[in-house]
């Protein structure tokens, strides 16, 4: 399965997980193992080129960057608009399990990719 990780470089908590969470053995095994991880960062200001600019049907606003083109994404796609966001995608492009946030404690962000993991094998 695909992992988005909805992220920004100014995103403190974002880097929390990373250092402390990710890291585990477990989380570590199944992130590196099981599956393939997207970041998508939300807060990046590169300009996108002119033919991919747009006008959000979710906000109506102007996307111009490619941070926008995520945020947007983010919001009209999952309905949230909070970072660290990790998604388990499927073949199909649909959610695995429930996306979350950020989950401190390793057990349960293992929990978290581990049920992704067992929705993934029975489709």
């Amino acid at each position: 399965p695909v992992m988005i990780d909805f992220t920004g470089h100014a995103c403190v908590n974002c880097r929390k997980m990373e250092a402390n969470v990710w890291p585990d053995k477990a989380v570590y095994s199944k992130l590196s193992n099981d599956f393939v991880i997207i970041q998508l960062y939300v807060d990046d200001k590169t300009e996108l080129q002119e033919n991919e600019k747009f006008k959000s049907t979710f906000s109506g606003k102007a996307v111009n960057t490619i941070g926008n083109k995520w945020s947007d994404l983010q919001a009209a796609k999952f309905n949230s608009n909070s970072q660290p966001f990790y998604v388990l995608l499927g073949h199909d492009e649909k959610p695995l399990v429930k996306p979350t946030g950020a989950n401190y404690e390793s057990v349960e962000y293992l929990h978290f990719l581990e049920s992704g993991i067992a929705a993934f094998k029975n489709k």
